[in-house]
């Protein structure tokens, strides 16, 4: 855009931005090579673009305008600053921008295109400063009133068109193309081709409020809804031809389909019956045989119970036969327990059964000391009684269990001692086995009959948990 402005060597180069704001367009300007000042009236704002190195004037714009020279400057701009003053204000403003420019120096205004209609019935009037909508038109009009020559519009900051179909592309164009616009002017046509026009045509977006292209669109769409009907209709046409044909071709065959159903249910109902007949016969005749091989098995079985039953009789008899010689045998064994019964109480009652007792005593207790049990397959884990335990362990037993029952027995123990005395070999057993730990008092080579008292509790324990078990 600022290409188009016709530069001189000794021409004037300020730029002025009016409502500059924070200096955005200010620095574009001073990298094209003007003296750019910024005029605003926000405090806060011309303070950040001040303090980005900024030249801002804090002052009423047409202020401003009307304290420089006439004809001193190259370009003025103004942002979204026009549709925030009255009408009579921008008037105002206009003439004084015609006065201070150069006669080839550039004007751009720039503002909210309600051609656009999102923008003109809903995006305008977010802002509560907006005073009223301008159309392109209507301030095009007020910049030519103020003596511009040279005037075009802008249209920008939209979406770029669509490739879609009619429809879309007339919805899109009014609602999303050109949201903004610039009014463009020169104070005095340039000699040459009217260079603001050339450039708006390749730039400028297309005009969201394009009738003629629109109904050119819609009637296109028309059009294509028309050949799309014609096609349509000639379609359901020839579908409604075939549909008939298919309509009749199926009534003909349900008539076939139905003859023949007849037909087939008459058979079926004849081969029911011809089978129903087969079963029957067979069932019968399955019937009977079942009935004879029921006759030979029940025969079979009548015949294998008689069988059995004369076995069973000859067993009952041979079993009593033998009970009787068994009862018989029971009785001469009876017979023969009662006399041996009685021979033993008298061979018991005898004088020498009763003489031998001490040698019969002597003999159970030398073999019970000196013998090892006989049986060594006891289970490891059940513990063994205290006479099967090994010999020393039941002399030991023994010797102290004899002690104590001698203890009580004086005039028993003494025959004792003379017994035992009477057979040296037991005499020095027992004394040998007396010294080594049996626990009894020895004096000399005698023995007594009283144990050690320490021995005699702990084997008095023993013995009685022996004797408890």
């Amino acid at each position: 855009m600022l290409a188009q402005i016709p530069r001189q060597a000794e021409g004037p180069t300020l730029a002025i931005d009016l409502g500059c704001g924070r200096g955005e367009w200010l620095e574009i300007l001073a990298e094209a090579g003007f003296d750019a000042t910024g005029v605003d009236t926000n405090a806060l704002m011309a303070q950040e673009a001040t303090d980005n190195g900024l030249k801002i004037e804090l002052q009423d714009a047409i202020d401003y305008l009307s304290g420089r020279p006439k004809s001193s400057v190259a370009v003025i701009s103004a942002f979204h600053m026009v549709e925030h003053v009255p009408t009579d204000y921008l008037i105002r403003l206009l003439d004084e921008c015609n006065r201070v420019l150069t006669n080839d120096g550039l004007l751009i205004l720039e503002t909210p295109n309600p051609e656009n209609i999102s923008v003109g019935t809903h995006t305008f009037h977010l802002d509560p400063t907006h005073k009223s909508p301008l159309p392109p038109d209507l301030l095009e009009f007020l910049v030519g009133q103020a003596e511009f020559a040279e005037t075009a519009i802008l249209r920008l900051n939209g979406a770029p068109m669509i490739e879609a179909g009619p429809m879309e592309r007339s919805i899109h164009l009014m609602f999303e193309v050109a949201r903004d616009y610039a009014c463009l002017a020169r104070k005095h046509f340039v000699e040459g081709p009217n260079v603001l026009a050339a450039f708006v045509e390749s730039a400028s977006q297309m005009v969201p409020t394009d009738t003629r292209q629109i109904k050119q669109w819609l009637r296109s769409a028309d059009d294509e809804v028309v050949d799309i009907s014609g096609g349509v209709k000639a379609m359901m046409t020839s579908t409604a031809l075939q549909l008939q044909q298919l309509t009749d071709n199926l009534a003909a065959q349900s008539d076939m389909m139905r003859t023949g159903n007849i037909a087939l249910t008459n058979t079926v109902a004849s081969l029911g019956k011809q089978l129903r007949d087969i079963i029957k016969d067979r069932a019968v005749a399955a019937r009977d045989t079942e009935i004879e091989r029921l006759g030979r098995h029940l025969a079979e079985e009548e015949i294998t119970a008689r069988e059995q039953s004369l076995l069973k009789d000859a067993v009952i008899e041979d079993r009593d036969a033998e009970i009787a010689r068994l009862n018989q045998s029971m009785a001469a064994l009876a017979e023969q327990v009662k006399q041996l019964s009685a021979l033993t109480d008298a061979f018991k009652n005898s004088t020498s059964w009763r003489l031998a007792a001490p040698i019969r005593a002597m003999k159970y207790l030398y073999r019970t000391a000196l013998e090892r049990p006989k049986d060594n397959s006891r289970d490891l884990v059940t513990p063994s009684p205290p006479w099967t335990l090994a010999p020393s362990a039941n002399a030991r037993l023994l010797m102290h269990h004899g002690l104590l029952w001698l203890r009580l027995r004086p005039r028993l123990a003494a025959s004792v001692r003379r017994a035992v005395r009477l057979a040296p070999p037991i005499e020095r057993r027992l004394l040998a086995f007396a010294r080594a730990r049996s626990g009894l008092i020895i004096i000399d080579k005698d023995w007594m009959l009283d144990p050690d008292p320490v021995a005699f509790r702990a084997w008095s324990k023993v013995l009685m948990t022996g004797k408890s078990k």
